[in-house]
């Protein structure tokens, strides 16, 4: 219903895998896959666990490593070695349920970066914009028996197909390429987070 509606049709963009502008979708829809991403997380305590674990230094520069690679991601520092190495030694420090959390997601996500990503040397960059565009996007209430602040978005990883195969959010998979969409059902909107890995017009 949401690729076929007639207000999401003339403004929904992606990046052209040739071109780099961004266009619309210019097909029709045939099978969407949407994943629901799970969303309780409302601390950013939930990193401190990199500090505990000597993946980030006290005073919060990243502790470095010898260089490696994991397709396409350089690797050179600890923190990536624990986002993506699954058999490195602190990969544990986060279970699979942690690394299902929007709140992880988001955060790797910034970490990994684009295709010309140059990487911070300090953690604490990563850590707030990963708290500022979670607050900017994520729903909260007071839950009026409780008092507790509670999550009310719904959260899911979409992916869509038309008569070809994949066309959304864009032809070719990759880690780094995704779209979000965080329904609130009280304010009934849609946030779309979106990112295409390594097309972009350069000027």
């Amino acid at each position: 219903a949401f690729f076929k509606d007639p207000n999401v049709i003339p403004n929904l963009k992606l990046l052209s895998d040739s071109s780099g502008q961004w266009i619309t979708l210019g097909s029709e829809v045939k099978k969407i896959e949407a994943t629901n991403v799970p969303c309780t997380q409302l601390s950013m305590s939930f990193f401190h666990r990199l500090y505990d674990e000597d993946i980030v230094r006290d005073d919060g520069h990243i502790i470095k490593c010898l260089d490696s690679f994991c397709d396409p991601f350089p690797i050179s520092d600890e923190l990536r070695k624990v986002l993506l190495v699954e058999d490195s030694e602190k990969y544990e420090i986060f279970s699979q349920a942690d690394r299902e959390e929007f709140l992880f997601c988001l955060f790797k996500h910034l970490c990994l970066g684009g295709a010309l990503c140059q990487y911070e040397d300090v953690l604490n960059p990563y850590l707030e914009t990963t708290k500022l565009i979670y607050k900017d996007l994520v729903s909260v209430r007071k839950n009026p028996q409780t008092k507790k602040i509670q999550i009310t978005s719904s959260i899911f990883k979409v992916t869509a197909y038309d008569s070809a195969g994949m066309c959304y959010p864009s032809t070719k998979s990759h880690e780094q390429t995704f779209s979000y969409f965080l329904v609130d059902p009280i304010r009934r909107h849609v946030h779309v987070l979106y990112h295409c890995y390594g097309v972009g017009e350069m000027s």
